[in-house]
């Protein structure tokens, strides 16, 4: 009779070439314990969707003129609140690492394991994009319940989300590692 281990892993053992991944499930289950810090990052563009979009909008009549067309002020507004929401969810979960690498202390133990300083940053970076790919779904999720979305190809913006999602998560991961206090955020 064999036995199973105590703890069974979420994702299986990888081989060496992205170790990254152990550090998204970290992540992952960490996230756990402080969901309500998760669930603020959804609420927080919805709330500014509707004090801005439609608070804001009833003010303006006539709607906006774009390309031509008048375009209600809420659905000018929500693909900028959508670039925003992953843009704000990558550089939230970015500045969070400072707190692991200087008073949680989260990577003297793992990298006493054999992941690499690469398979950190990729994986923290994962992390990121991951988030804002997060907070993204949902806020496109409320902006075709809105009816904001009337294009079949506005689907299209998701894929955007993620590059933005990316490149502000990598650049604010690059940049949290020169941080030395709170007070250089």
């Amino acid at each position: 009779m064999t036995t199973q281990g105590l703890v069974t892993r979420v994702v299986p053992p990888l081989p060496t070439r992205w170790r990254g991944r152990y550090l998204i499930e970290r992540n992952l289950v960490a996230t756990k314990s402080f969901w309500p810090v998760l669930l603020s990052g959804f609420f927080e563009p919805i709330f500014y969707l509707f004090a801005i979009g439609v608070g804001i909008g009833g003010l303006i009549d006539a709607g906006v003129e774009f390309a031509g067309m008048t375009v209600d002020y809420t659905a000018y507004v929500a693909p900028a609140m959508l670039a925003a929401s992953a843009m704000n969810g990558a550089v939230y979960e970015s500045t969070n690492i400072f707190f692991k690498l200087k008073y949680g202390k989260t990577y003297d133990g793992v990298l006493a394991t054999p992941v690499e300083p690469i398979d950190v940053a990729s994986g923290e970076i994962g992390w990121t994009l991951a988030r804002g790919a997060m907070y993204s779904a949902a806020f496109m999720i409320v902006m075709a319940v809105m009816g904001l979305i009337e294009s079949p190809l506005g689907i299209l913006a998701f894929p955007a989300t993620i590059l933005i999602g990316f490149a502000f998560g990598a650049v604010a991961t690059a940049g949290t590692t020169y941080m030395r206090t709170w007070q250089d955020l």
